[in-house]
Protein backbone atom coordinates (compact mmCIF):
# COMPACT_ATOMS: atom_id res chain seq x y z
CA UNK A 1 0.00 0.00 0.00
CA UNK A 2 1.11 3.95 -0.51
CA UNK A 3 1.32 4.42 3.10
CA UNK A 4 3.46 1.68 4.16
CA UNK A 5 5.57 2.13 0.70
CA UNK A 6 6.49 5.85 1.19
CA UNK A 7 5.62 7.03 5.10
CA UNK A 8 6.74 4.15 6.88
CA UNK A 9 10.30 4.95 7.46
CA UNK A 10 12.78 2.45 6.33
CA UNK A 11 15.47 2.79 7.86
CA UNK A 12 15.87 3.99 12.08
CA UNK A 13 17.15 7.02 11.48
CA UNK A 14 19.37 7.88 14.72
CA UNK A 15 17.01 7.75 18.06
CA UNK A 16 14.09 8.93 16.41
CA UNK A 17 13.55 5.22 14.57
CA UNK A 18 12.32 3.55 17.51
CA UNK A 19 10.37 6.48 18.12
CA UNK A 20 8.64 6.28 14.48
CA UNK A 21 7.60 2.54 14.25
CA UNK A 22 6.41 2.72 17.73
CA UNK A 23 4.21 6.21 16.66
CA UNK A 24 2.90 4.44 13.23
CA UNK A 25 1.80 0.93 15.06
CA UNK A 26 -0.17 3.10 17.87
CA UNK A 27 -1.65 5.21 14.94
CA UNK A 28 -3.02 1.66 13.30
CA UNK A 29 -4.35 1.06 16.42
CA UNK A 30 -5.46 3.42 19.43
CA UNK A 31 -7.80 5.53 16.72
CA UNK A 32 -9.77 7.10 19.49
CA UNK A 33 -6.82 8.21 21.13
CA UNK A 34 -5.54 9.70 18.05
CA UNK A 35 -8.59 11.62 17.66
CA UNK A 36 -8.35 12.98 21.22
CA UNK A 37 -4.97 13.96 20.38
CA UNK A 38 -5.43 16.08 17.04
CA UNK A 39 -8.74 18.20 18.56
CA UNK A 40 -6.11 19.21 21.10
CA UNK A 41 -3.21 19.82 19.29
CA UNK A 42 -5.68 21.85 16.82
CA UNK A 43 -7.11 23.73 19.68
CA UNK A 44 -3.18 24.21 20.53
CA UNK A 45 -2.52 25.06 16.62
CA UNK A 46 -5.53 27.87 17.18
CA UNK A 47 -4.92 29.20 19.83
CA UNK A 48 -0.76 29.89 19.06
CA UNK A 49 -2.37 31.96 15.61
CA UNK A 50 -4.43 34.14 18.11
CA UNK A 51 -1.27 35.19 19.78
CA UNK A 52 1.08 35.75 17.30
CA UNK A 53 -1.79 37.53 15.37
CA UNK A 54 -1.72 39.42 18.67
CA UNK A 55 1.69 39.98 19.74
CA UNK A 56 3.27 40.34 15.76
CA UNK A 57 -0.01 42.14 14.09
CA UNK A 58 -2.53 43.72 16.40
CA UNK A 59 -5.63 44.33 14.72
CA UNK A 60 -5.53 43.19 10.88
CA UNK A 61 -6.65 45.17 8.31
CA UNK A 62 -9.99 44.28 6.40
CA UNK A 63 -8.27 43.46 3.05
CA UNK A 64 -5.65 41.58 5.45
CA UNK A 65 -8.20 39.09 6.77
CA UNK A 66 -9.37 38.73 3.44
CA UNK A 67 -6.61 37.76 1.61
CA UNK A 68 -5.76 35.29 4.99
CA UNK A 69 -9.31 33.62 4.29
CA UNK A 70 -8.84 33.39 0.55
CA UNK A 71 -5.35 31.99 0.80
CA UNK A 72 -6.42 29.39 3.17
CA UNK A 73 -9.61 28.42 1.18
CA UNK A 74 -7.58 27.67 -1.69
CA UNK A 75 -4.74 25.89 0.29
CA UNK A 76 -7.28 23.43 1.62
CA UNK A 77 -8.91 22.52 -1.82
CA UNK A 78 -5.93 22.34 -3.75
CA UNK A 79 -5.36 20.04 -0.32
CA UNK A 80 -8.54 17.76 -0.89
CA UNK A 81 -7.45 17.43 -4.55
CA UNK A 82 -3.71 16.33 -3.68
CA UNK A 83 -4.93 13.88 -0.77
CA UNK A 84 -7.70 12.59 -3.66
CA UNK A 85 -5.21 12.68 -6.31
CA UNK A 86 -2.52 10.39 -5.10
CA UNK A 87 -3.38 8.95 -1.37
CA UNK A 88 -5.51 5.45 -0.94
CA UNK A 89 -8.34 5.85 2.00
CA UNK A 90 -6.44 4.65 4.76
CA UNK A 91 -6.11 6.00 8.23
CA UNK A 92 -2.10 6.84 8.67
CA UNK A 93 -1.95 8.01 5.56
CA UNK A 94 -4.04 10.77 5.75
CA UNK A 95 -3.09 11.30 9.54
CA UNK A 96 0.24 12.17 8.79
CA UNK A 97 -0.16 14.13 5.44
CA UNK A 98 -2.66 16.24 7.26
CA UNK A 99 -0.41 17.27 9.92
CA UNK A 100 2.22 18.13 7.50
CA UNK A 101 0.29 20.29 5.68
CA UNK A 102 -1.35 22.23 8.79
CA UNK A 103 2.16 23.01 9.92
CA UNK A 104 3.12 24.15 6.14
CA UNK A 105 -0.28 25.58 5.46
CA UNK A 106 0.07 27.19 9.28
CA UNK A 107 3.57 28.92 8.31
CA UNK A 108 2.14 29.93 4.78
CA UNK A 109 -0.61 31.60 6.18
CA UNK A 110 1.38 33.98 8.14
CA UNK A 111 4.57 34.21 5.50
CA UNK A 112 1.81 35.93 3.24
CA UNK A 113 0.12 38.09 6.15
CA UNK A 114 3.50 39.25 6.86
CA UNK A 115 4.07 40.20 2.82
CA UNK A 116 0.45 42.35 3.08
CA UNK A 117 1.52 44.15 6.23
CA UNK A 118 5.22 44.89 4.94
CA UNK A 119 3.31 46.53 1.53
CA UNK A 120 1.34 48.32 4.33
CA UNK A 121 4.12 49.61 5.87
CA UNK A 122 6.27 50.22 3.17
CA UNK A 123 3.67 53.08 2.08
CA UNK A 124 2.96 54.57 5.44
CA UNK A 125 5.29 57.53 6.77
CA UNK A 126 6.60 57.66 10.01
CA UNK A 127 6.03 53.89 10.69
CA UNK A 128 7.52 52.99 14.64
CA UNK A 129 10.57 50.70 13.98
CA UNK A 130 9.13 47.92 16.30
CA UNK A 131 6.67 47.33 13.77
CA UNK A 132 9.47 46.65 11.06
CA UNK A 133 10.94 44.79 13.47
CA UNK A 134 8.22 42.38 14.80
CA UNK A 135 7.57 41.30 11.29
CA UNK A 136 11.14 40.70 10.31
CA UNK A 137 11.67 38.69 13.88
CA UNK A 138 8.17 36.59 12.41
CA UNK A 139 9.61 36.00 8.88
CA UNK A 140 12.90 34.89 10.30
CA UNK A 141 10.89 32.47 12.47
CA UNK A 142 8.85 31.06 9.59
CA UNK A 143 12.30 31.08 7.36
CA UNK A 144 13.80 28.68 9.96
CA UNK A 145 10.80 26.41 10.81
CA UNK A 146 10.31 26.21 7.30
CA UNK A 147 14.04 24.71 7.10
CA UNK A 148 13.62 22.67 10.11
CA UNK A 149 10.63 20.96 8.52
CA UNK A 150 12.30 20.07 5.35
CA UNK A 151 15.63 18.46 7.24
CA UNK A 152 13.28 16.35 9.04
CA UNK A 153 11.41 15.76 5.96
CA UNK A 154 15.04 14.60 4.42
CA UNK A 155 16.03 12.18 7.40
CA UNK A 156 12.51 10.14 7.72
CA UNK A 157 10.59 10.13 4.34
CA UNK A 158 13.25 10.70 1.47
CA UNK A 159 10.96 8.39 -0.70
CA UNK A 160 8.49 10.90 -0.77
CA UNK A 161 11.19 13.83 -0.50
CA UNK A 162 9.54 15.49 -4.00
CA UNK A 163 5.80 15.74 -2.75
CA UNK A 164 6.77 16.88 0.33
CA UNK A 165 9.34 19.22 0.23
CA UNK A 166 7.21 21.24 -2.79
CA UNK A 167 5.70 22.63 -0.04
CA UNK A 168 8.82 23.78 2.26
CA UNK A 169 10.38 25.49 -1.30
CA UNK A 170 7.60 27.38 -2.25
CA UNK A 171 7.32 28.87 1.30
CA UNK A 172 11.06 29.21 1.57
CA UNK A 173 11.14 31.31 -1.59
CA UNK A 174 7.95 33.22 -0.72
CA UNK A 175 9.52 34.17 3.03
CA UNK A 176 12.75 34.97 1.43
CA UNK A 177 11.44 37.17 -1.40
CA UNK A 178 9.37 39.52 1.75
CA UNK A 179 12.61 39.12 3.47
CA UNK A 180 14.65 40.57 0.75
CA UNK A 181 12.02 43.15 0.25
CA UNK A 182 12.39 43.76 3.61
CA UNK A 183 16.02 44.66 3.40
CA UNK A 184 15.96 46.84 0.36
CA UNK A 185 13.07 49.24 1.58
CA UNK A 186 15.06 49.36 4.99
CA UNK A 187 17.97 50.47 2.90
CA UNK A 188 15.89 52.86 0.91
CA UNK A 189 15.02 54.33 4.20
CA UNK A 190 18.35 55.01 5.46
CA UNK A 191 19.36 56.89 2.29
CA UNK A 192 18.97 60.33 1.02
CA UNK A 193 17.66 61.03 -2.05
CA UNK A 194 16.90 58.95 -4.80
CA UNK A 195 18.32 55.37 -5.13
CA UNK A 196 18.11 54.23 -8.94
CA UNK A 197 18.70 51.19 -8.14
CA UNK A 198 15.83 50.36 -5.87
CA UNK A 199 13.05 49.14 -8.46
CA UNK A 200 15.92 47.25 -10.67
CA UNK A 201 16.03 45.03 -7.36
CA UNK A 202 13.10 44.68 -6.23
CA UNK A 203 11.86 43.89 -9.72
CA UNK A 204 14.26 41.02 -10.61
CA UNK A 205 13.39 39.55 -6.54
CA UNK A 206 10.17 39.49 -7.35
CA UNK A 207 10.36 37.88 -10.75
CA UNK A 208 13.30 35.37 -9.89
CA UNK A 209 11.09 34.31 -7.08
CA UNK A 210 8.00 33.81 -8.52
CA UNK A 211 9.28 32.02 -11.83
CA UNK A 212 11.22 29.55 -9.84
CA UNK A 213 7.49 28.85 -7.72
CA UNK A 214 5.64 28.48 -11.02
CA UNK A 215 8.03 26.61 -12.56
CA UNK A 216 7.84 24.02 -9.12
CA UNK A 217 4.46 24.15 -8.66
CA UNK A 218 4.03 23.34 -12.89
CA UNK A 219 6.68 20.02 -12.19
CA UNK A 220 4.72 18.98 -9.06
CA UNK A 221 1.45 19.33 -10.63
CA UNK A 222 3.12 16.95 -13.32
CA UNK A 223 4.35 14.60 -10.70
CA UNK A 224 1.08 14.10 -9.30
CA UNK A 225 -0.23 13.67 -12.96
CA UNK A 226 2.33 10.82 -12.96
CA UNK A 227 1.35 9.25 -9.55
CA UNK A 228 -2.41 9.46 -10.32
CA UNK A 229 -2.06 8.59 -13.67
CA UNK A 230 -5.13 9.71 -16.27
CA UNK A 231 -8.64 8.21 -15.41
CA UNK A 232 -10.65 11.20 -16.86
CA UNK A 233 -11.93 11.70 -13.40
CA UNK A 234 -13.33 15.04 -11.57
CA UNK A 235 -9.74 15.18 -9.99
CA UNK A 236 -8.28 14.78 -13.27
CA UNK A 237 -9.79 17.85 -14.55
CA UNK A 238 -9.25 19.69 -11.53
CA UNK A 239 -5.11 19.11 -12.05
CA UNK A 240 -5.14 20.00 -15.74
CA UNK A 241 -7.30 23.20 -15.22
CA UNK A 242 -4.55 24.24 -12.58
CA UNK A 243 -1.78 22.83 -14.56
CA UNK A 244 -3.06 25.41 -17.38
CA UNK A 245 -3.26 28.26 -15.06
CA UNK A 246 0.21 27.70 -13.50
CA UNK A 247 1.59 27.47 -17.18
CA UNK A 248 -0.41 30.84 -18.18
CA UNK A 249 1.01 32.67 -15.29
CA UNK A 250 4.80 31.17 -16.10
CA UNK A 251 4.55 32.74 -19.91
CA UNK A 252 2.80 35.62 -19.00
CA UNK A 253 5.78 36.42 -16.31
CA UNK A 254 8.50 35.55 -19.04
CA UNK A 255 6.68 37.81 -21.75
CA UNK A 256 6.55 40.57 -19.46
CA UNK A 257 10.29 40.24 -18.33
CA UNK A 258 10.85 40.28 -22.05
CA UNK A 259 8.97 43.32 -22.88
CA UNK A 260 10.49 44.99 -19.89
CA UNK A 261 13.84 44.00 -21.06
CA UNK A 262 13.41 45.88 -24.50
CA UNK A 263 11.52 48.65 -22.81
CA UNK A 264 14.07 49.15 -21.12
CA UNK A 265 16.59 49.07 -23.82
CA UNK A 266 14.61 51.37 -25.79
CA UNK A 267 14.62 53.85 -22.92
CA UNK A 268 18.17 53.30 -22.57
CA UNK A 269 18.93 54.20 -26.20
CA UNK A 270 15.76 56.24 -27.87
CA UNK A 271 14.88 58.21 -24.66
CA UNK A 272 17.24 61.19 -24.51
CA UNK A 273 18.54 62.54 -21.04
CA UNK A 274 17.16 66.05 -20.60
CA UNK A 275 19.35 68.87 -20.54
CA UNK A 276 19.64 71.35 -17.77
CA UNK A 277 18.09 73.69 -19.64
CA UNK A 278 15.08 71.63 -20.41
CA UNK A 279 14.95 71.07 -16.53
CA UNK A 280 14.49 74.74 -15.88
CA UNK A 281 11.82 75.21 -18.76
CA UNK A 282 9.89 72.21 -17.17
CA UNK A 283 9.80 73.08 -13.64
CA UNK A 284 7.86 70.42 -12.39
CA UNK A 285 8.48 67.68 -10.21
CA UNK A 286 8.63 63.81 -11.35
CA UNK A 287 4.87 63.17 -11.88
CA UNK A 288 5.37 59.27 -10.55
CA UNK A 289 7.05 59.97 -7.16
CA UNK A 290 6.22 63.87 -6.50
CA UNK A 291 9.99 64.98 -6.06
CA UNK A 292 11.86 67.24 -7.79
CA UNK A 293 14.60 66.48 -10.65
CA UNK A 294 17.91 67.09 -10.95
CA UNK A 295 18.34 64.79 -13.61
CA UNK A 296 15.56 62.91 -15.72
CA UNK A 297 14.98 60.85 -19.31
CA UNK A 298 12.64 62.42 -21.84
CA UNK A 299 10.14 60.36 -23.45
CA UNK A 300 9.16 61.62 -27.36
CA UNK A 301 5.89 63.25 -25.81
CA UNK A 302 7.97 65.70 -23.91
CA UNK A 303 7.00 64.78 -20.38
CA UNK A 304 10.34 64.01 -18.44
CA UNK A 305 10.67 61.38 -15.08
CA UNK A 306 13.18 60.13 -13.08
CA UNK A 307 15.17 57.51 -14.84
CA UNK A 308 14.19 54.99 -11.90
CA UNK A 309 10.62 55.89 -11.93
CA UNK A 310 10.17 55.54 -15.12
CA UNK A 311 11.62 51.74 -14.90
CA UNK A 312 9.36 50.94 -11.73
CA UNK A 313 6.27 52.73 -14.34
CA UNK A 314 7.47 50.02 -17.31
CA UNK A 315 7.98 47.17 -15.04
CA UNK A 316 4.32 47.16 -15.55
CA UNK A 317 2.97 49.83 -18.34
CA UNK A 318 3.84 50.42 -21.78
CA UNK A 319 2.76 53.73 -22.13
CA UNK A 320 3.64 57.77 -20.56
CA UNK A 321 2.23 58.25 -17.18
CA UNK A 322 1.24 61.28 -17.87
CA UNK A 323 -0.66 60.85 -21.14
CA UNK A 324 -0.72 57.78 -21.99
CA UNK A 325 1.11 57.58 -25.25
CA UNK A 326 2.72 54.23 -26.36
CA UNK A 327 6.31 53.78 -25.79
CA UNK A 328 6.76 50.28 -27.15
CA UNK A 329 6.13 49.58 -31.22
CA UNK A 330 5.51 46.17 -32.83
CA UNK A 331 1.65 44.82 -32.55
CA UNK A 332 2.40 41.18 -30.61
CA UNK A 333 4.08 43.88 -27.78
CA UNK A 334 1.54 46.46 -27.76
CA UNK A 335 -0.65 43.89 -27.27
CA UNK A 336 0.71 42.16 -24.37
CA UNK A 337 1.25 45.00 -22.39
CA UNK A 338 -1.73 46.53 -23.22
CA UNK A 339 -3.42 43.28 -21.17
CA UNK A 340 -1.42 44.13 -18.14
CA UNK A 341 -1.92 48.21 -18.01
CA UNK A 342 -3.95 49.61 -15.40
CA UNK A 343 -4.27 52.82 -13.59
CA UNK A 344 -0.99 53.79 -11.72
CA UNK A 345 -1.71 57.23 -10.07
Amino acid sequence: MLAERYLTPRKPVGSMGPFLTSLFNFLQKEKTCVMIFINMAYCFLFLLGRLTLKFFFGQLRVIESQHMYDRLLNFLLFKVVFVGAILEPKWEELLIWTTWFTILGFLRIFSMLCRDRFEHLALTPNTPIQDHLRILSLLILILISDIFWFIMCISIFRSMLLLLTFECFTLFLDTVQTLVKYVIHLRDLSRTGVWESRGLLLYYTEFVTDTLILIATLGHYLHIMLLHGVSFTLIDAVLFLNMRSVFNNLRKKITAYCNYRQAISNMQTQYPNATDLELNDYNDDCAICRDSMVSAKKLPCGHMFHLSCLRSWLEQHSSCPTCRRQLLKGDSIKQNLIQMEVPFL
